[in-house]
């Protein structure tokens, strides 16, 4: 066990026994509020109780406390089906007294396997990047609300945790900070409680944690606390989900600083892995080839966004293979940086004027080296984006889809692997125009492309291939499994929900999909997918279709 991870487990020892010195007083709170309900309390009162029994289910297992966790989710659930009248009924105060004198013996008891909890524990926490979803916590305590938020959070691809009381994100933070928090700012400890935690839920993480408040507040105050307690946004209820997500995303892309990916062509071994080892050091993601002719198979699995390249190389030399990597549409604007010895300012500009963009000469320092690679690769970064991508949902647009396509296909017909394409349109879309406007329209097809963006894997492709049409690049995927993805989407989709002028609605999408090898060339691919989605638009709609052209 290294140090770090004994740290952690000594954390967990302590947050799990703070934990069980609340226990006492979380218990004497739920028997008082029990009481006032016997007495003839008001609704205000019973959803009191609800709520403090769904606080201790949702934290007592995450401290080891499994027993006492799994029977205050039975009692939550049986409060749950009650109606005011029936709280009083001999057989629901049967019920909930023994529920409650079971919850103190079982305090009393401590942990259940302290060993056990606290390595389950360890194993979610460490390390804390193990997690492929983005973690989003929700403190919300009206619970409808704070389900829908969950609901449709994770729609997108995110993992997200809910919270009615104060405390209990706190011991999350603690024990597993998130990415991102969503803080109600009225709570029943106070009208600006969300606020008020909301600084200390910052200072329990070593990195920025951005944060959104939501309330049905919509004055100054409130905005302005939500302001000095560090919030990025700000939404007032009911919630247009919509843009609470696209906030959402925003605010997450922001934070995360995307390595640059940079292909190093150099035939001396020691130097091409020093300049690997300064990039590297500086954040930048690299792979080195010593031999030109292994370029084409590297770009393909690598997908740089920027060639270093030695100018002089035995058998072939830089400006050859730039022009050769030059001849592929997909790689046209790709920069490509020569690096030499050469002095001669006519021969560099030679070199540029054969397809090179840039040219560095050596010796370089190591700082030159890292600034000039990194100002050339934001560089195209943002003009390629500009060039290939939709402006409206930032996917790849039509043209350049094709050329991915066509680049994807010939990849897998070479490694002999599968490849499904897809075909998707959103259904009914003119109606949605019509009824709620193009600028509600466009929320919708931003929202699809969103959900698309976020749940398909690195080495997949989603386009806008024109109006409410998509299309999908799925390698090494058969039709069966493109399926299954497809109607996962098609149904994460249509529950998504929109808002317009305080009217609520929700949109489907129906699919078509074809396969390589079955189908051999990226056009036959288009118009197959295309024929099996016009069947499940003509077919009812809301469905997924494959192709039925047999291997």
């Amino acid at each position: 066990m290294t140090d770090k991870q004994v740290t952690i487990e000594a954390k967990l020892h302590a947050l799990q026994e703070a934990f069980g010195a609340q226990l006492p007083e979380r218990l004497a709170t739920i028997q008082r509020t029990w009481a006032m309900v016997q007495e003839g309390a008001d609704a205000i009162v019973h959803k009191d109780l609800y709520r403090f029994v769904h606080s201790l289910a949702g934290s007592a297992g995450t401290f080891g406390y499994q027993q006492l966790g799994n029977q205050a989710r039975q009692l939550e659930e049986f409060l749950a089906q009650l109606t005011d009248v029936a709280y009083h009924s001999p057989e629901s105060r049967a019920t909930i007294n023994n529920a409650l004198a079971q919850f103190e013996t079982l305090a009393v008891d401590g942990p259940d396997n302290v060993d056990g909890a606290l390595s389950a524990t360890a194993s979610q926490t460490v390390p804390y990047t193990s997690h492929s979803k983005t973690l989003v916590y929700v403190l919300e305590d009206n619970q409808l609300l704070a389900q829908e938020v969950v609901s449709q959070l994770e729609h997108f691809g995110y993992e997200v945790e809910s919270f009615l009381a104060s405390a209990d994100i706190i011991l999350a933070q603690q024990i597993r900070p998130a990415d991102l928090l969503i803080l109600d700012i009225v709570l029943p400890e106070g009208d600006l409680e969300g606020t008020r935690i909301a600084p200390q839920l910052q200072a329990l993480n070593d990195k920025y944690v951005p944060s959104i408040f939501i309330s049905a507040r919509d004055d100054w105050e409130a905005r302005l606390a939500a302001l000095r307690a560090g919030g990025s946004a700000y939404f007032s209820k009911p919630l247009d989900f919509a843009a609470l997500v696209e906030s959402l995303d925003q605010l997450l892309d922001s934070n995360v600083a995307v390595p640059f990916r940079v292909l190093i062509v150099e035939d001396t071994v020691l130097l091409a892995e020093h300049y690997a080892t300064v990039l590297q050091a500086a954040g930048v993601d690299t792979a080195v080839i010593n031999a030109p002719e292994q370029l084409l198979d590297a770009m393909s699995d690598f997908r740089p966004e920027l060639i270093l390249m030695d100018l002089y190389m035995p058998n072939c030399s830089g400006i050859e293979a730039a022009q050769i990597i030059r001849q592929h549409p997909l790689h046209r604007s790709l920069p490509i940086v020569f690096i030499s010895t050469e002095g001669e300012l006519n021969r560099q500009l030679n070199a540029l004027k054969m397809g090179g963009d840039d040219f560095l000469q050596k010796p370089i320092t190591d700082l030159h080296l890292v600034a000039a690679v990194s100002i050339r690769a934001q560089r195209f970064r943002g003009l390629n984006s500009q060039m290939r991508c939709d402006s409206l949902t930032g996917l790849l647009n039509h043209i350049t889809l094709k050329l991915t396509l066509e680049h994807e296909l010939a990849l897998s017909q070479r490694q002999k692997g599968e490849l499904s394409f897809a075909m998707l349109d959103i259904d009914h879309f003119k109606s949605i125009n019509d009824r709620y406007g193009h600028p509600v329209g466009d929320q919708v097809i931003k929202s699809l492309a969103r959900l698309l963006s976020q749940r398909l894997r690195k080495s997949d492709t989603a386009a806008r291939y024109g109006g409410e049409e998509f299309a999908l690049i799925l390698p090494d995927t058969s039709l069966e499994a493109a399926r299954i993805l497809l109607d996962d989407l098609r149904q994460s989709f249509s529950q998504i929900i929109f808002t317009h002028e305080g009217r609520e609605f929700s949109a489907t999408f129906s699919a078509g999909i074809a396969m390589a090898p079955v189908v051999s060339s990226m056009k036959g691919l288009i118009a197959v997918a295309d024929n099996a989605l016009y069947e499940a638009k003509h077919g009812g709609r809301d469905q997924v279709v494959l192709s039925q052209i047999e291997q």
